[in-house]
């Protein structure tokens, strides 16, 4: 039976829960069917202690209770939840290792792998395996920590000179740096580690619209990009949070194909990532927050030309959907405008055509006629017109018959909701 700890080794075990608390929360003990309820009793407990002052209760009537994560982006310095970031476990060599290494080359000098391990044994008396010693210094080495030059037939390491030691000066404006980036970009968690290093905070920015949960799909965001820039084939798990039967979310699917960009919503916040998709031989774009694990696979060859091809049907998408036809699909709206008292529409139309075309029919009618490769990404865009569409056809009829019917199922709630009052 295991037992509840703060400290998590694997990330994505809570990411799902997190996503929901925060999202969702009108969900009750019961709802979390796919674990056991010692396993939500633990995940809930963590979520606790990282982010107290945001959780709040709602008890129903039925006596059960849901629980939910609010936060108001406008008023903190930095994102809360950035804190399940800083809860990754370690096993006790790891951190005395750390540790350990840092002293000893802290002193000056450079040092061969045998020389240190025995320098450890001497000083500390614990014995590393010289091999744990070259790979914990091979990462450092990586992140900038430690230097290694060779000398003779061995490596000699020394620890980095610090940049800020020396131009002291570049701090401050740095650290400005360093907190608007925390909170405007993915991987804003580096940001946020850099300002604890320095014990300090962001005392610069708020931001009135942050889409702050999207920093649950760093981990994933990462494996992409680490893909994207080796030009790799990956093979990645996914399962929608959409289509549930009887309380249970759909299975998870396996994808293989080449990742070629990133993709975000400006409207949403929502990542997707654009692959050029093994199977079908076509584009395709897949959410970031549906994605469980990423493997990445050998080196593409023909990356080169996935990407040329990407870039040439960019144009025609109205969103990150490349449909499923070879042709793409055209839509044709006509709306009525009072152009004495309603400019603002037309110059909206202007401002969102996404490359569409705009036609003044006659005073008070204008046309805006588009191809893209999915028409369907299009109706919420054309929906908000509801009340000045004069006519609208799509090439694709079900696009156009799912127009009309969402309209008359409208229309009938508010005849229902007349009629009730």
């Amino acid at each position: 039976m295991s037992d509840y700890n703060e400290l998590i080794k694997n990330f994505s075990k809570i990411r799902s829960y997190i996503r929901d608390f925060y999202l969702y929360g009108f969900k009750t003990r019961q709802d979390y069917q796919d674990k056991s309820s010692r396993t939500y009793d633990n995940q809930r407990r963590r979520m606790e202690s990282w982010f107290s002052g945001y959780i709040r209760y709602e008890y129903h009537t039925d006596h059960k209770k849901s629980v939910f994560i609010t936060i108001d982006s406008s008023q903190i310095a930095i994102n809360p939840l950035y804190r399940a970031w800083k809860s990754k476990s370690f096993t006790a060599n790891d951190i005395m290792l750390h540790f350990f290494l840092l002293d000893l080359l802290g002193e000056g000098g450079k040092w061969g792998i045998e020389d240190i391990a025995d320098a450890l044994l001497q000083r500390y008396q614990i014995l590393f395996d010289t091999q744990v010693i070259r790979r914990k210094l091979t990462e450092y080495i990586q992140e900038g920590l430690i230097t290694a030059s060779k000398e003779s037939r061995q490596y000699l390491y020394s620890l980095s000179p610090a940049f800020l030691e020396n131009n002291s000066q570049l701090l401050p404006a740095l650290l400005d740096a360093v907190s608007f980036f925390q909170a405007a970009a993915p991987l804003g968690f580096i940001g946020s580690t850099i300002l604890d290093y320095y014990h300090t905070s962001n005392r610069c920015f708020r931001f009135r619209h942050n889409f702050l949960v999207h920093t649950l799909d760093d981990e994933i965001l990462l494996s992409l990009l680490t893909a994207i820039k080796e030009k790799r084939q990956i093979s990645f798990s996914t399962k929608s949070s959409k289509n549930r039967n009887n309380g249970k979310s759909s299975p998870e699917r396996t994808i293989i194909g080449v990742p070629l960009k990133i993709l975000i919503s400006t409207q949403t916040g929502r990542h997707y990532i654009c692959i050029h998709k093994s199977s079908t031989r076509r584009l395709a774009s897949y959410r970031l927050d549906n994605i469980r694990t990423v493997k990445l696979l050998n080196i593409d060859s023909h990356y080169g030309q996935y990407l040329s091809d990407f870039l040439k049907n960019r144009d025609i998408s109205w969103g990150v959907s490349f449909g499923t036809n070879r042709k793409p699909e055209t839509v044709c709206l006509q709306i009525a405008v009072n152009e004495e008292t309603e400019k603002h529409i037309i110059h909206r139309l202007e401002r969102e055509k996404r490359g569409g075309c705009i036609t003044r029919l006659k005073p008070d009618l204008y046309q805006y006629t588009c191809s893209c490769w999915d028409a369907s990404e299009m109706l919420p865009w054309i929906k908000s017109f509801t009340g000045r569409i004069f006519s609208f056809t799509c090439s694709n009829k079900e696009v156009e018959d799912r127009l009309w019917h969402d309209m008359e199922t409208m229309k009938n709630l508010y005849i229902n909701q007349k009629k009730e009052d």
